[in-house]
């Protein structure tokens, strides 16, 4: 397909019909999955940021 012709409304069309395009099912999956990650790595953080604040008391620099 030339440039001129993939940028056309035509074009455009053609690759928007090659898409696969997820079921309801495994959209609700995939975002329950990073849901979960994002607050697994929050939990983290806020772990990693406690632990080093108390060092960081316990040594009297706070």
């Amino acid at each position: 397909m030339k440039i001129k012709e993939w940028f056309s409304i035509k074009g455009v069309r053609q690759e928007i019909k090659k898409i696969s395009w997820l079921s309801k099912k495994e959209l609700a999956y995939n975002s329950l999955v990073v849901l979960l990650f994002c607050f697994l790595f929050g939990l983290f953080f806020y772990g990693s940021d406690a632990v080093i604040a108390m060092i960081l008391k316990a040594l009297g620099m706070k």
